[in-house]
């Protein structure tokens, strides 16, 4: 089971922050935190938001949803960050 970090307005739509969830591949991460919160889901999914696996995040591009995720890893979303 890995365990799960939400940050920000992730947290504040799921009702949580930190979860273990059983999982293989990032989409079951994702499934399982979602549940049945289709806002959540629909945030996770979407290209902006921030994935960190073991403490690196990771780019859109090899992000899949088929990306293996083992009982030991952390993953993490974020809200995407602006500056100026």
């Amino acid at each position: 089971m890995a365990v799960v970090k939400l940050f920000g307005t992730l947290g504040d739509i799921a009702g949580w922050s930190e979860a273990t969830l059983d999982g293989a591949t990032l989409g079951e991460i994702k499934a399982a935190a979602a549940g049945d919160n289709g806002r959540l889901a629909e945030h996770l999914d979407h290209r902006s938001t921030l994935v960190i696996l073991n403490t690196t995040l990771t780019p859109f591009s090899l992000r899949s949803d088929e990306l293996a995720i083992g009982p030991e890893d952390e993953v993490a979303f974020g809200s995407p960050v602006g500056g100026g």
